[in-house]
C-alpha cells in the first residue's frame, strides 16, 4: 500500500452519499419540511465527517510511508532527518528533547532545594 490508493477511491462513495443528503436538504428546503431538512443536515454532516477522518487517515500514512524510506534515511553512517516545522503538530504525544516548555517550569534558574 505505498500510495494509498483504496483510501481515495473509498471516498468516491461516502461523496456521493453526501452530494445526495445535500440535495434531498435542499429539496426539503424548498418544500418548507423542517423536520427532513434536520434528518439530511444530520446524514450530510455524518458523510462528511467520514470523509475528513478518511483524508486524515490518508495523509497520515503516506507521512509515515515517506518517513520509512530505509534508503533515503541513512546515506552512508550519517543518518538523514527529515526536520521541518510542520513535521511537529504537538498533538503526537512527543516531547521534543531540549525544549523548555511555557507553563510546566516556574523559570530557567531555580535554587536546589532539598526535600
Amino acid at each position: 500500500m505505498p500510495d494509498n490508493q483504496e483510501i481515495l477511491q473509498k471516498m468516491d462513495a461516502m461523496s456521493r452519499r453526501a452530494l445526495a443528503s445535500l440535495e434531498a436538504m435542499q429539496k426539503a428546503i424548498t418544500e418548507g419540511n423542517r423536520g427532513m431538512i434536520g434528518k439530511h443536515m444530520i446524514d450530510a454532516e455524518n458523510a462528511l465527517s467520514y470523509l475528513k477522518s478518511d483524508l486524515n487517515l490518508h495523509d497520515s500514512l503516506t507521512k509515515t510511508a515517506e518517513a520509512n524510506l530505509a534508503h533515503t534515511q541513512f546515506l552512508g553512517v550519517i543518518p538523514q532527518y527529515n526536520n521541518k516545522a510542520s513535521d511537529y503538530n504537538g498533538t503526537e504525544n512527543a516531547v521534543v528533547k531540549g525544549v523548555s516548555r511555557a507553563g510546566r517550569s516556574s523559570g530557567f534558574y531555580t535554587p536546589h532545594r532539598v526535600v
